[in-house]
């Protein structure tokens, strides 16, 4: 074999899947926060459309991008290594293969694309976004589901693009993604390739793949420019005290006391500026809260101020993951919401691993949590007689990146939405600021504001159009400090009852994208076992 034949074999069979695999997730990676790249977006399909235009063996193009997935979602979610290094890798290997099946289906369609005509380009502009959309739907789904940054995170802070998420969810930010990235691949085939070869007169300068981009383009940016106001009817506003105490090692029983003198100093300080209530991170308190109540009662007594805090309740048989209300006078009145979705090996071993010598170990040192099995809305009494009392929806964690929980507490007629966490458990690696990037899709979906309280960072609140209105900063403008803050937020003032149609209909376009994907898949090939076999 002579020295360009082992070039030309090289290229192929090393090459080309490494750059193609790689530089794709590569650009989805810088997309990603806490980066501040989001237009890699819009492009970062481009390696591995280009190598699947050669029409790679299957089997070189899914080891390529498992592997390659394995290492993005190692720098996507390296910070898991500070509760279970093992548990990190198992969700990386997870998550790598849960998109597996997309790129092989794209393997198949995009030569078939290219050698159509536009019909054939339509259906599958149509199909692949579908089918990205399908896969992240299947990452809410079942124990070990982990939907963390699906591709609509990456514009988190790019409202102006959102707006569309009141209709279709998140999942319809995905799906434009998608689509922008095939039809920009797409034009560029017909300017280097298509053009050159027609015969079409006029006619063959156009690229209508491009067009229909820009027509889906304008209907994503529409809603932003057409609903500019919050409400026809106005708004009301709520001065909220916000406790980001920075809470390290406190599961530790020599800080008990330190971290207690913490929360109570903020609480004090916010209490002087009259707040219609105050919050705290989950899991605050140092001790169980039904077991240490007379310290956070006198607090509520004292600033005269309503608490929402999270906190951990014990029982004889169960430990629950909370969020409890303290009000004055009355104190701790066991009304509590308990977290409803755990952290698979961070607060449970689910089934049936559980029969696994060893695994209990990877639970953190409070023990394994019991499940909730109720959508709490907690009813603050209004400090101001104009004022209706304000229903708030809480969530614990990382329950705000599951979109059915919301349309839970919308349904029971929650007024704006409380995330309490503690992202101090990851360092300063990116976990706080991909978190809150989920909130700002929940209060578009919802059409809530979001009220975000973490022990370390991000601490702030999200209007219902996705607007990060206040953030918890120092004078560095770092989000990783102790500090307190009275939050003015905003409530749009709807009519009763008034609620998002994503909220009304939920998952209806990821349904759509599922029965439309497979019928388009019918009608492109009748003998789909062919495709597969090159």
């Amino acid at each position: 074999m002579n020295v360009k034949n082992i070039f030309t074999e090289g290229l192929k069979v090393i090459w080309a899947p490494l750059i193609s695999s790689m530089g794709t997730y590569f650009f989805l990676l810088l997309a990603q926060p806490p980066r501040q790249s989001p237009e890699c977006a819009y492009f970062f399909l481009m390696p591995a459309i280009f190598w699947f235009s050669f029409k790679p063996k299957l089997k070189i193009v899914a080891l390529a991008f498992f592997l390659a997935g394995i290492l993005y979602h190692l720098s996507l979610v390296g910070w898991m290594r500070h509760i279970s290094f093992s548990g990190m890798l198992m969700a990386c290997v997870l998550l790598s293969l849960y998109y597996l099946p997309w790129f092989l289906l794209a393997r198949v369609l995009i030569p078939k694309a290219i050698e159509g005509g536009f019909r054939h380009r339509f259906l599958i502009l149509i199909i692949l976004p579908s089918a990205w959309v399908s896969v992240e739907w299947l990452r809410c789904q079942f124990t070990l589901g982990f939907p963390w940054c699906p591709l609509s995170v990456t514009q988190w802070e790019r409202p102006v693009l959102l707006q569309t998420a009141q209709w279709l969810g998140a999942w319809g930010i995905s799906f434009f993604l998608v689509f922008l990235n095939l039809s920009l691949c797409s034009y560029l085939h017909h300017l280097l390739v298509r053009r050159q070869n027609s015969k079409g007169g006029i006619f063959g300068n156009i690229c209508p793949d491009f067009y229909l981009a820009i027509l889906l383009f304008v209907f994503m940016l529409s809603p932003f420019f057409l609903f500019r106001s919050y409400s026809p009817i106005g708004v009301q506003e709520y001065k909220v005290g916000l406790c980001q105490p920075y809470l390290l090692e406190k599961w530790k029983g020599g800080n008990a006391d330190l971290h207690k003198d913490i929360l109570t100093r903020q609480t004090h300080f916010l209490g002087l500026m009259n707040p219609d209530f105050i919050v705290w991170p989950e899991a605050s308190t140092p001790y169980a809260l039904n077991k240490d109540t007379a310290w956070v009662e006198q607090l509520a007594d004292e600033t005269q101020t309503p608490l929402l805090i999270g906190a951990v309740l014990k029982d004889a048989d169960s430990i629950y993951n909370t969020i409890s209300e303290i009000l004055p006078k009355s104190g701790f009145k066991n009304n509590w919401y308990a977290k409803r979705i755990l952290v698979p090996f961070g607060e449970y071993v689910p089934f049936p691993f559980k029969w696994i010598p060893g695994l209990r170990k990877l639970v953190g040192p409070v023990g394994s949590f019991e499940k909730g099995d109720e959508s709490k809305i907690f009813k603050i009494p209004s400090k101001k007689k104009d004022r209706p009392n304000l229903k708030i929806g809480s969530l614990i964690c990382y329950e705000d990146i599951f979109p059915r929980l919301c349309r839970d507490k919308v349904s029971s007629g929650a007024d704006l939405f409380f995330v309490t966490t503690n992202d101090a458990w990851f360092g300063r690696e990116g976990c706080a600021v991909q978190h809150a990037a989920h909130s700002v899709l929940r209060s578009i979906e919802t059409q809530k504001p979001f009220i975000r309280c973490g022990n370390a960072g991000w601490s702030g609140w999200i209007d219902s159009r996705g607007h990060q209105r206040d953030v918890l900063r120092d004078d560095s403008g770092s989000i990783y400090f102790e500090g307190a803050k009275i939050l003015n937020v905003s409530i749009p003032a709807h009519a009763p009852g008034t609620v998002s149609f994503y909220m009304r209909h939920g998952d209806w376009f990821v349904y759509l994208c599922m029965g439309l994907g497979f019928i388009l898949m019918l009608s492109l090939k009748k003998n789909l076992k062919s495709w597969f076999l090159v």
